[in-house]
């Protein structure tokens, strides 16, 4: 008989995503609320609505829906719990949860030590009012290596809102295996093919400067062709092979040194905001007033960024 192509219900298990205190969920709520990637991400409205996101494993596409109004203080540690959606792969189930759980963590920065970072940064007379209006920020990571270096190409030189929409292009057309009980979800980012469609194709597909199609087509081919973005890369040999891509400079491989390989001493010197937040002009200058942050200075980047913008917001 024919074999039937009937897929069972995926899999559903409730985690609860454990992390010490304090913890900064209002900031982390508003970065992934305005990164929501239509067709990866969703984020419900209000202050702490629900976030569902797509999770690439093993077994296929896993849903990830963060419960924020259920968050729990505990001494010492906070706890927020988690509804997995796994593909129904029974074989798979178990690698396939502690995937998804281990690409949440480094999403939200669970294992991050707050205590450790405040110590480190809080003899800085510019920052330690930071950090005491915020004592648990965190430094969020990518879900994704591929597809967050394809986005942060994307997202150069254009708004957030912009760049969302031009990843979820990008997802939709070039995801590995549509959903079939899920359509308005997309798959893992079939890098091969992105490396392989030619750069006027992929401007026009997508709407993109010729620049920057030349860009992601470059960037796609050398991760294709085995670029290590892993968080256990060797960090100097992926700076120098991302700096050699025509396209790509200093700013953007900090950026992708801080949300995908994990380096919470990644600093973007040229990046406009952390320069104004810092109220200079230059990279030397902002290089130079960072030096005693190390090892740290993503997470006094990060607090930078965040004091500047409440700043902005407040006027």
């Amino acid at each position: 008989g024919r074999k039937s192509t009937a897929r069972t219900m995926p899999i559903e298990r409730r985690v609860e995503l454990a992390t010490a205190a304090p913890f900064d969920a209002a900031a982390l709520h508003d970065y992934l609320s305005v990164h929501a990637v239509p067709g990866r991400d969703l984020v419900e409205a209000g202050p702490f609505g629900a976030s569902t996101h797509a999770i690439d494993v093993a077994g296929g596409l896993a849903l990830a829906t963060l419960h924020w109004a259920e968050l729990r203080e505990e001494p010492g540690e906070v706890r927020l719990p988690a509804t997995l959606l796994l593909p129904d792969h029974r074989d798979e189930l178990v690698g396939d949860e502690a995937e998804a759980v281990a690409t949440l963590r480094r999403m939200l920065d669970l294992d991050a030590d707050p205590a450790l970072i405040a110590r480190t940064l809080r003899h800085d007379p510019l920052l330690a009012p930071l950090i005491a209006a915020r004592p648990g920020l965190r430094l969020p990571g990518a879900r994704s290596p591929i597809e967050a270096a394809l986005g942060t190409v994307l997202g150069q030189q254009v708004s957030l809102a912009a760049g969302r929409t031009l990843q979820s292009r990008l997802a939709r057309a070039f995801q590995h295996e549509a959903r079939g009980d899920a359509p308005e979800w997309f798959g893992a980012l079939d890098v091969a093919a992105i490396a392989a469609t030619d750069a006027e194709d992929l401007r026009s597909m997508l709407g993109l400067t010729n620049a920057r199609a030349r860009t992601l087509q470059t960037l796609a081919e050398a991760l294709a062709n085995g670029l290590d973005l892993s968080t256990e890369a060797d960090r100097v040999d992926t700076r120098a092979g991302l700096l050699a891509l025509r396209g790509i400079g200093p700013w953007t491989v900090e950026i992708i040194a801080l949300r995908i390989l994990g380096d919470r001493d990644a600093y973007p010197a040229g990046d406009l905001i952390l320069r104004r937040a810092l109220g200079v002009t230059s990279d030397r200058d902002a290089i130079r007033m960072a030096e005693s942050w190390s090892p740290m200075r993503g997470y006094a980047t990060q607090h930078l960024w965040a004091g500047f913008l409440a700043a902005q917001a407040q006027r």
